[in-house]
């Protein structure tokens, strides 16, 4: 049970780590890019934090599969239901900084980059014979 909860918080740190610091980099390298403290609706700004954010959440996700002790596909859609129960109310907070698509598509995006995460980790041990293949 233990390294099943190391597994989650670890891809769940690594995660926001990453989301943050790049937020902190593209503030002090690009504040006219995302400025701080105002609404976002540039859509260049806005796909670009889609993508990092695919990028890295498909990332903690795994991370929390690989470190997993069994089951990776269910320790990634742990991490990923954990992810959408957190976002839901900072979408609701932040609603009116960004244009209405930006906050669905993240909302509606996270169980799938999960599912991404811990499915690579499965095809891995599949290629390791560690999981049998699916059908």
């Amino acid at each position: 049970m233990m390294k099943s909860i190391v597994a989650i918080v670890v891809g769940f740190v690594l995660t926001a780590v990453l989301n943050l610091g790049i937020n902190a980099v593209l503030a002090k390298v690009a504040p006219e890019l995302i400025p701080t403290g105002a609404p976002v609706t540039d859509p260049a700004a806005l796909v670009l934090v889609c993508a990092y954010v695919a990028a890295f959440g498909i990332l903690g996700c795994y991370v929390a599969a690989r470190l997993a002790p069994s089951r990776p596909l269910f320790h990634a859609l742990v991490l990923g239901g954990i992810a959408l129960a957190m976002s839901i109310p900072m979408t609701i907070m932040a609603w009116n900084d960004t244009p209405a698509w930006f906050n669905v598509y993240n909302l509606l995006a996270v169980m799938p980059y999960a599912y991404i995460g811990g499915r690579i980790r499965e095809r891995q041990l599949q290629g390791q014979g560690g999981i049998p293949a699916l059908a």
